[in-house]
């Protein structure tokens, strides 16, 4: 069976495999591409809701935002470390499992097993980590208890808020993040 036709010679042999590998590449690029303005564009939205969520008053002299399970970021969240909260430098960690965020302020979750590592369902997440903004990425994430999921809907990152789950962890958000975003109830997708 022929795959590619070519002269015989090496020049023709690396014209005929870079007219399959060079396509191939391509595709990779973009989509690789795709992920990380996706995650740089999550990334801003987890700075910028320091700007529209006010946590309770505490006495920590950093302000926490970690990433719980896998690590979808990289490198990414690091630049936050040069920034500010609420008069606090922004601190980012990363942590295998929920238990180890009891000091965050807000907490990220990329997969649904990241939430349930610590064998309860994600409508005990507020209870799990209080005063902590969840966000999570994972399909319902909202609606099964965390507070903020990001959605993706005709190739944009959208917002799904659980006003129950912010009010229950004291956490007050601005108006302005509630008029661009869709509320949710927990429990609403089953």
């Amino acid at each position: 069976m022929v795959f590619f036709e070519h002269d015989g010679s090496s020049a023709g042999l690396i014209a005929a495999v870079s007219k399959i590998i060079l396509p191939l590449c391509l595709i990779c690029n973009v989509a690789y591409g795709d992920e990380s303005l996706e995650y740089k564009i999550k990334a801003a939205y987890l700075y910028n809701f320091t700007k529209f969520i006010t946590w309770p008053e505490n006495h920590a002299t950093t302000f926490n935002i970690c990433i719980v399970g896998g690590d979808p970021f990289r490198k990414l969240l690091d630049n936050l470390e040069s920034k500010t909260a609420f008069d606090k430098p922004i601190r980012v960690f990363r942590y295998a499992h929920i238990k180890q965020a009891k000091d965050c302020h807000i907490a990220y979750f990329d997969k649904i097993e990241d939430v349930t590592s610590i064998s309860a369902p994600n409508s005990l997440i507020v209870g799990a980590l209080p005063s902590t903004l969840t966000v999570g990425s994972q399909p319902f994430f909202a609606e099964s208890g965390g507070m903020i999921g990001f959605v993706l809907e005709q190739e944009k990152i959208k917002l799904h808020i659980n006003l129950k789950a912010l009010k229950l962890s004291g956490l007050e958000i601005s108006a302005k993040l509630i008029e661009v975003s869709t509320l949710v109830k927990e429990d609403e997708h089953e």
